[in-house]
């Protein structure tokens, strides 16, 4: 449905209509200028005029020299466009996420005003996370990983059946693979057939090429689980450190183009020495301490 601009020439003709009549015509009751209006509602008034003789006889904005009344109300008009909708309100969410975004960038604006080589770090900067000690979850099975302990399985498994079928068994171990899988035929039996025995049966290949590929996919595994751990561990350890920031001394206006500013230093409040495993710190520590000693010594006889 086209609607379009009422006029003035629409506004008179609409009121020249009687109230009774609007509502048989289902025309609007009342209409403001500029308003909407429909293309078969202004058809309508144009038929119900032109049969009207008092409206034809009376001025009312439309001369007897026009061809219709409907050209004469369609002159001045346009194609009535509504206003856009208004911008629904932000979600307290919205507004939450906005604050902290400009508490995070007034900050760094802080930092950087105090120390110019300032690099925020990114882990307590994202405004995806709720705050700084957040963990992010990091997909630790990769499929570089799961491919690499699948060929080290299976390469080792047929490492070990082609070794076995290559290469003689020893008797003993041919012995008791083969009374643990062949039929019981006895002691003597057993023993002799270990020594006329050249290699390992398929069965005892197969059992032993398992049993190595199981080892080595449970020895992998545990070992990316202990790279894991200390990983874990040194995270967590690196955001126990606190960072703080100490300004050395005011700087005038009038003097600062004399005096020479110094940076801002960043300390760590928490400092960790490694000096090795063992009694006393290991042999590491042993060797600092002594060439502490050696070094006190010399600066007392050189003050002496």
């Amino acid at each position: 449905m086209v609607r379009l601009i009422a006029t003035e020439r629409i506004l008179s003709a609409l009121e020249a209509i009687p109230e009774s009549k609007r509502e048989e015509l289902n025309l609007p009751s009342s209409l403001d200028l500029h308003g909407p209006i429909a293309h078969d509602q202004l058809l309508r008034i144009s038929k119900h005029l032109q049969n009207d003789t008092e409206y034809n006889s009376a001025d009312c904005g439309v001369s007897s020299t026009d061809p219709t009344i409907l050209s004469a109300l369609l002159r001045g008009t346009k194609v009535y466009v509504p206003p856009p909708p208004k911008k629904p309100e932000p979600s307290p969410e919205y507004l939450a996420s906005k604050a902290r975004l400009l508490a995070a960038a007034e900050k760094e604006a802080y930092q950087r005003l105090l120390n110019p080589t300032y690099k925020p770090n990114i882990e307590s900067t994202d405004p995806y996370t709720n705050g700084q000690n957040e963990v992010i979850a990091e997909d630790t099975l990769t499929p570089s990983l799961v491919l690499n302990i699948f060929l080290s399985v299976i390469i080792t498994g047929f490492a070990v059946y082609w070794a076995l079928f290559s290469f003689g068994m020893p008797g003993i171990l041919a012995s008791i693979f083969t009374a643990l899988t062949g039929p019981p035929v006895g002691l003597e039996g057993d023993i002799r057939a270990a020594r006329e025995a050249v290699g390992a049966s398929d069965a005892v290949r197969v059992l032993l090429s398992l049993i190595a590929a199981l080892s080595v996919a449970v020895a992998e595994s545990f070992l990316y689980a202990l790279y894991l751990g200390k990983v874990e561990k040194a995270r967590k350890q690196e955001r126990g450190l606190k960072e703080e920031k100490v300004v050395l001394g005011p700087v005038d206006e009038d003097q600062s183009e004399q005096t020479d500013v110094k940076p801002v230093e960043s300390v760590i409040s928490e400092k960790e020495e490694i000096w090795g495993k063992g009694v006393n710190g290991g042999v590491r520590r042993r060797v600092r301490e002594k060439w502490e000693k050696e070094q006190n010594a010399q600066s007392t006889s050189k003050e002496s």
